[in-house]
């Protein structure tokens, strides 16, 4: 996996894809014949055999370019945030010290309009400079590292944006970037079960951290279990 990211290669490399889809259904009608099944010998008579005319081989193929096109768009239209954790990538510090990022920085305010960029450029800059954090292993790394150093109020642009590449799923061959977490959430979106139960307890599983922040919650829990009316035992008693 490359850890230096361009946007500009990223869309050019989804746009051929996208065009090479798009010239093979075009030469569906081309390539598509129908096909002659012949029942073998030794299948018993009575198991019926269907043949695909080249009509509906054709629909078939149309439709399968069609899907794979449509996911293509789907899945990569968001990648800016992918730019935007080169910023925080420590491997990177050096350069960036040497020459700022400016087309990066450009793409997170894209990504994320609400960060304010004079800000976030002069915070960087100084960690950038600052040879202390060029140790870092990654974003979660500097984030501990302002956190615990108490620097969250001066580097605060900074601090934001790492709440979002820390949180973020993405693909990256960052080390200790919480791959437990990826996990569950890949399994949760593979899961067919369509039940509300399984449902909560996956989200409370991914999002563990939040519900470990929010102030007796546990004991809100079991009051809000306790308070429903439609059970077989009443855990309340007046």
């Amino acid at each position: 996996q490359k850890r230096n990211i361009d946007s500009d290669f990223i869309a050019g490399v989804i746009q051929n894809f996208i065009n090479s889809m798009q010239t093979i259904r075009e030469a569906i009608p081309f390539m598509v014949k129908e096909e002659e099944f012949v029942v073998p010998i030794h299948e018993p008579p009575t198991k019926k055999w269907k043949r695909l005319g080249e009509d509906m081989q054709r629909h078939f193929a149309l439709e399968v370019c069609d899907t794979i096109v449509s996911h293509a768009k789907e899945r990569f239209s968001f990648t800016k945030h992918l730019i935007s954790a080169t910023l925080v990538q420590a491997n990177f510090f050096r350069k960036h010290s040497r020459m700022f990022p400016g087309s990066a920085l450009d793409t997170a305010l894209e990504a994320y309009p609400f960060l304010d960029k004079a800000k976030l450029k002069t915070e960087l800059s100084l960690i950038y400079e600052n040879e202390e954090f060029h140790s870092c292993s990654g974003a979660v790394a500097l984030f501990r590292v302002l956190m615990e150093n108490n620097l969250q109020d001066i580097f605060t642009e900074t601090v934001s944006l790492l709440n979002i590449v820390i949180t973020t799923p993405m693909n990256t061959s960052e080390s200790k970037r919480c791959f437990s977490t990826s996990n569950r959430i890949k399994v949760f979106l593979k899961n067919t079960l369509a039940q509300d139960r399984l449902n909560a307890l996956a989200m409370l599983s991914i999002e563990k951290k939040l519900t470990q922040d929010i102030r007796d919650f546990n004991t809100k829990v079991i009051e809000k279990y306790a308070a429903q009316i439609h059970r077989r035992e009443k855990f309340m008693y007046k």
